[in-house]
């Protein structure tokens, strides 16, 4: 399945108010984690900062770095680093809940210890197991030759260590985890994850490992290059973004599955055998039936009752309906079902309600119409009967997605396949609604529709729904082919605000044959998702497939109907209008509109305000640049730009555009609008035509890229997975400013210092987002400079500011933060050039002295 793109005209919008609520948690899943006491010694993890030459200062430094511990795991005992000095003396942080004295009475509440040598040194400190294991720890140790003494920082907390013995000649090895080397080798890793690695010498920062990589064994550093080696590595980032396939089965019978939450276990009930299978440990359990065989039905569904501890196998149609429930103990199944059955309710939902004690299925397929019926099974009495809804006309459907609230007082359904007839041969459709149900009034309320997206889809069986934050997740997929895709799908309870998340998963789509569910595991945090398919033959293939949470996104996509907000979204318009207003203001005053060139010249580059790209970039393999000059680039590395007129150029950079932006792509009459406006209809469709034809050949040249007219409009389809798209990678990162953080801003960093939004195109259509992108920007970029102290990070602010006279070479903010860095970094002299460098643009762009002398904006 292609990449499920929807559309918005308020898409910036949509993703300000509405979509950061759809996450489970907040903040990047970066980092690396440690294989520990779960596997064997030799394939634990180990991390080598200098793998090759050692560390060698003679100024004071300090390693820094994030951690936290792995949830669930029986022993936390192990290293956290060792560093070795000089190859004679070790220095460890070591984390030990176990008793050291084993006749002691109670346990040390230290259970993290500095080892110097062969001794404990005076560093010992705690921090609580649920804050490891829930969140991220700072942990700084510094090397003061100066004072000889050793000075860690855990939290804002510190913790010194006096006559250290420290050596300013000295070579060290950073290692963390497990190493190898001679005399210093050790496996007790404890199951840890780290990120943000850090080295500061004299107070300046040296090397930096964000820890962000996705496979490999190589972690890079981002300040100078040190490639650090990890061996046996747990990319966090991969673990969250791609599905893992943990576990293939084959199964006699018509299978079917159920998770029980309490346990973490998923069991998938066979025709013989119940199979259990673990999310913590990947690990499975089969259990035979004392009974004799379990005759599952072609339509039937299991689910697990949280409530009663109970496992149970369903079957529905118009006349008959059975229920077996499973005995744990003694392994057997409460009835059999019937022979020959008549099948009308493939795909049904289910879900239990603790306020009336009872099980109930809706909506299902079969004898070629769709229901809508709900059907209860009260546990107490074992009875059946139909309910009698009222509300909403609810259509006709199957493959909808179907979950409920924690006490089952309200259920919701949404989307899936159907008619409003309930007859297949009715003009069936995909339907994109989410309906509550209320078991207590036993009515249907409609929340709201999403629009109808680029391609159609539907969903799998369940609705994972998280009541705190009033959102839901399932998974979407393609069920018009049999190659189908399942991906990720996150939405609001409240409003049609939603995303496709992580990557995606194969999903052989063949209708009633197939079946695909959602779970989520609170004790592991992950998703887990179940897809069967079910052959002639009697058998079914399961697969099971993990992703931890919270999932990373690649795409967002976000639909926001008009009249659906509540309160607070129009306290949010209100503000993001006012922001407009003032953006508007400084716009007119700026110039921007007006699209002129406002770069420097500048004859010593000692003195550059902004720093531009060098002249020959080297060729990034499958790459579409538009930030700076428009560069495309194929996999092989071949630059193929110069190879578009500028007609076709201009026709690429609409197409493009609409297809990121919007997610829907351009209409071809919006082309003919924006390129040939004075032209007569026909002549104009030719020329559409003769120009679509020449950009095909040359996106042909493009691996993974393509132009496609599916629903009507024009779209470009690129594979996120083998080409890059910087302006793709600004729309993720600024329609995630709630959640801005380092990492995202260097990145923003590395797309903009190539120099402003598409700069010398001169396209009318093209003018209101190039100002838009300028303005927020800048607005990001001094947003983020004043939420950090100028000492912290003064090299930040410089990258910071050279960024913003890229897209303003006559920004007021940036001239004071540029300079006060420089002076704070003792590069006064260079600050003054500087700033006179900038005093002469000011007046000649603006007709007026600046208002503001160097001294003034240093102070």
């Amino acid at each position: 399945m292609k990449s499920i793109p929807f559309c918005s005209k308020s898409l910036f919008l949509c993703c300000l108010i509405g979509i950061f609520s759809i996450t489970k948690s907040k903040g990047q899943s970066n980092g690396l984690s440690f294989h520990s006491h779960a596997v064997v010694a030799d394939q634990r993890t180990s991390l080598d900062l200098f793998p090759q030459e050692a560390l060698s200062v003679t100024k004071n430094f300090s390693l820094s770095f994030e951690i936290g511990f792995l949830p669930e795991e029986k022993d936390y005992f192990g290293y956290i680093f060792r560093i070795i000095e000089n190859e004679k003396r070790n220095i460890d942080l070591i984390y030990n809940k176990r008793k050291l004295i084993p006749d002691l009475a109670t346990e040390d509440p230290n259970h993290f210890k500095m080892v110097i040598g062969d001794r404990f040194s005076k560093i010992a400190f705690n921090i609580p197991i649920e804050q490891l294991v829930n969140q991220w720890s700072k942990v700084d140790l510094e090397f003061d030759f100066d004072n000889d003494q050793l000075l860690l920082s855990v939290n804002h907390r510190r913790y010194v260590e006096t006559h250290a013995h420290l050596n300013r000649n000295a070579r060290y090895r950073l290692l963390f985890g497990a190493n190898n080397y001679p005399n210093f080798k050790t496996t007790d890793v404890a199951p840890v994850k780290f990120r943000n690695i850090k080295i500061e010498v004299a107070g300046q920062t040296k090397y930096f490992w964000p820890l962000n990589e996705t496979a490999g064994n190589i972690a890079h550093d981002t300040v100078n290059n040190q490639q650090a080696k990890v061996t046996h590595p747990l990319w966090i980032r991969a673990l969250h973004q791609n599905w893992k396939l943990v576990k293939t089965m084959k199964v006699n019978g018509i299978a079917s599955v159920a998770f029980n939450p309490t346990a973490g276990d998923l069991y998938i009930i066979g025709s013989d055998t119940l199979w259990t299978f673990s999310v913590k440990n990947s690990r499975q359990m089969a259990t035979g039936y004392t009974n004799g065989r379990f005759n599952l039905l072609p339509s039937n569904e299991s689910i697990y009752n949280k409530d009663d501890h109970t496992l149970y196998n369903y079957y529905v149609d118009v006349k008959i309906k059975t229920v077996s429930t499973y005995n744990f103990n003694t392994r057997t199944w409460s009835t059999n079902n019937i022979q020959n059955p008549r099948i009308d309710f493939w795909q049904s939902n289910n879900f239990f309600s603790a306020s009336d004690t009872s099980l109930y299925v809706a909506n299902g397929y079969g004898q070629l119409s769709y229901k809508n019926s709900v059907f209860r099974y009260h546990i107490p009495s074992h009875q059946w009967q139909q309910v009698k809804v009222k509300g909403y006309d609810y259509s006709p459907r199957y493959l909808s997605a179907g979950g409920t609230t924690d006490n089952g007082r309200y259920a919701y359904f949404l989307g899936g396949y159907g008619s409003s007839s309930g007859l297949q041969t009715l003009n069936p459709k995909n339907l994109y609604d989410l309906v509550q149900y209320d078991v207590k009034k036993q009515t249907f309320k409609k929340i709201y529709d999403l629009q109808g997206p680029h391609e159609d889809f539907t969903f799998a069986n369940s609705l994972v729904i998280d009541e705190k934050t009033q959102t839901f997740s399932t998974l979407a997929f393609s069920n018009h082919e049999y190659n189908s895709n399942l991906q990720l799908f996150t939405g609001s309870l409240r409003s049609p605000a939603y995303r496709l998340i992580g990557s995606k998963i194969p999903f052989d789509f063949e209708d009633t044959h197939s079946f695909a569910n959602l779970y989520y595991d609170t004790l592991s945090r992950k998703f887990l998702t179940v897809t069967l398919l079910r052959s002639d033959n009697g058998t079914s293939i399961v697969k099971i497939f993990t992703l931890s949470s919270p999932p990373a996104a690649e795409e967002i996509f976000a639909v926001t109907l008009p009249g659906s907000f509540p309160l607070n979204y129009y306290l949010a318009i209100a503000i993001l209008l006012f922001v407009i207003t003032v953006s508007y203001i400084y716009w007119k005053r700026s110039g921007i509109h007006a699209n002129k060139e406002r770069s420097l010249t500048v004859k010593d580059p000692k003195t550059a305000l902004a720093v531009s790209a060098p002249e020959t970039t080297p060729n990034p393999s499958g790459s579409i640049l538009l930030f700076g000059d428009l560069k495309l680039y194929t996999l092989s590395g071949a630059d193929i730009t110069g190879q578009f007129t500028s007609l076709v150029k201009e026709l690429f950079l609409a197409i493009l555009i609409y297809s990121l932006k919007s997610k829907r792509g351009i209409s071809p009459e919006k082309l003919i609008e924006f390129l040939w406006p004075d032209m007569q209809e026909m002549n104009a469709k030719n020329n559409r035509a003769a120009n679509l034809s020449k950009l095909k050949v040359l996106l042909g040249q493009m691996e993974y890229v393509c132009l496609s007219k599916a629903t009507g409009s024009y779209y470009i389809e690129i594979d996120a997975n083998h080409v890059y798209v910087d302006y793709r990678a600004y729309l993720q990162i600024t329609g995630n400013r709630k959640n801005l953080n380092k990492d995202m801003i260097l990145t923003l960093i590395d797309i903009t210092k190539r120099g402003e939004f598409l700069p010398g195109t001169d396209y009318t259509w093209l003018d209101h987002t190039k100002s838009e992108i300028t303005n927020e920007i800048i607005d990001i970029f001094l947003q983020y400079a004043g939420s950090i102290k100028l000492e912290e990070d003064p090299e930040m602010m410089i990258q910071l500011a050279n960024c913003i006279f890229n897209f303003d070479a006559v920004n007021e903010e940036a001239i004071v933060i540029k300079c006060q860095a420089l002076a704070y970094l003792g590069k006064r002299s260079l600050a003054k050039s500087v700033f006179q460098t900038f005093s002469k643009e000011y007046l000649s762009f603006f007709g007026e002295e600046f208002g503001k002398d160097f001294q003034a904006i240093l102070e």
